[in-house]
């Protein structure tokens, strides 16, 4: 990877995403400042991340149109532009309407850089497109770490929480005008080579978008569902269930995190020559489960802690597996199929926040973790189905 031509692209990618591994749960982390500032209350916070998730699965599609038809790099360069409108307005916003809008950037620019990232690091690496793609829940998961140490870097210093939004701006900005000096592959360009009729002997049959595509376009939806449940609650389950205060209960995020960076690392190697992505689709979804019921019936701090780092361990890469094998199967429109994941992965991003705000308005922290569980079933079972298409469509290697 490293003596790859595209590797500085690759890499500008992935700093993309580490930045964004802070901007997905900036609002759940800093719920204490925000919903006071906004004089609301956390139904309303979660509303706030739904609009970011609404907007990015209503312009997927249309970028990832978009990214095959005018080249990733210009969609890519894109994203930051809107990132920093976000990062930069929301401690500057006067009221909750303002925030709305502000919500509606980071969506934009969430669906800027998946519709051009994913695409971008398959045809970088087109023999390892699942490690390089995996690679970018690493970084998602370094995000996660550093955020928590960040907030709290600013918080025991009684200094502006909006210092954490500007830091993560100025990265983005800098890092934009990298992406912008880089190279990059021609979209699409192995339809117009001879490694496509490599790629169509590996095909037994014709792929259905209406089976395995929908399969993989579910489980979009519910990894990304798991993804931003747990990533937007698990503060909230150690302060209500096990009664830790909000520095504490911000550490299962960095947990949580430590679990899927250390499961992308596993899996960026095993991905180069042991297992495909589609196994992983139906192995993790299964340990994570199991954790999460754990996790539910012994309501201690120490099997909290270390169930959150393996559900961390088992949910990461999920989403880019799907979204690995989807431009495998339906490898002549990358840009566009790959987008219908992610475009379910955005409708995850838009209704779950808002289902789990609303059920935690009327209920209690407890039945957003039973959610959840039904949301791992769901994803549980279109794996098989899409694992059991998998084989019969493709040809062994």
């Amino acid at each position: 990877m490293f003596k790859n031509d595209y590797f500085k692209t690759a890499l500008g990618i992935y700093i993309s995403y580490c930045m964004l591994g802070m901007i997905v749960i900036l609002l759940s982390s800093n719920m204490a400042f925000v919903t006071k500032q906004f004089n609301t209350d956390a139904a309303g916070i979660s509303f706030l991340i739904s609009v970011e998730g609404i907007v990015r699965s209503a312009t997927l599609y249309i970028t990832g149109r978009l990214s095959d038809k005018f080249g990733r790099k210009k969609i890519l360069c894109l994203a930051p532009i809107f990132a920093i409108v976000f990062l930069v307005g929301i401690p500057l916003a006067p009221n909750y309407g303002v925030a709305v809008l502000l919500s509606a950037f980071a969506g934009i620019s969430h669906a800027f850089m998946d519709a051009s990232s994913y695409p971008s690091l398959i045809e970088c690496f087109p023999k390892t497109p699942g490690t390089a793609t995996v690679i970018i829940k690493a970084f998602i998961a370094i995000g996660g770490i550093i955020l928590p140490i960040m907030i709290s870097f600013f918080a025991t210093r009684n200094m502006f929480y909006g210092y954490t939004f500007f830091v993560i701006a100025a990265v983005m900005f800098f890092n934009g005008l990298f992406l912008f000096k880089s190279r990059f592959p021609k979209a699409n360009q192995i339809e117009n080579s001879n490694d496509a009729k490599v790629i169509k002997r590996k095909f037994a049959s014709e792929p259905v978008l209406k089976k395995e595509g929908l399969a993989l376009i579910i489980i979009g939806f519910t990894s990304n569902s798991i993804f931003t449940g747990f990533q937007t609650w698990m503060p909230t389950y150690g302060q209500n269930v096990l009664g830790m205060n909000q520095i504490n209960s911000l550490k299962l995020i960095t947990y949580y995190s430590v679990g899927a960076l250390i499961s992308v690392l596993i899996l960026a190697k095993l991905l180069q020559k042991t297992i495909k992505p589609i196994v992983v689709l139906v192995v993790y979804p299964i340990i994570g489960i199991m954790c999460l019921i754990l996790i539910l019936i012994v309501r201690t701090e120490l099997v909290t802690t270390v169930g959150f780092f393996l559900i961390g361990l088992s949910s990461a890469g999920v989403l880019q597996m799907a979204q690995t094998t989807m431009g495998e199967i339906f490898w002549k429109n990358k840009g566009a199929t790959i987008a219908l994941v992610s475009t379910a992965s955005g409708i995850s991003a838009a209704v779950i926040p808002a289902l789990t705000g609303m059920i935690l308005r009327h209920s209690d922290i407890l039945h957003v973790f039973y959610l959840m569980i039904a949301i791992f079933i769901i994803g549980i079972l279109s794996a098989i189905f899409a694992k059991l298409r998998y084989d019969k469509i493709m040809i062994n290697d």
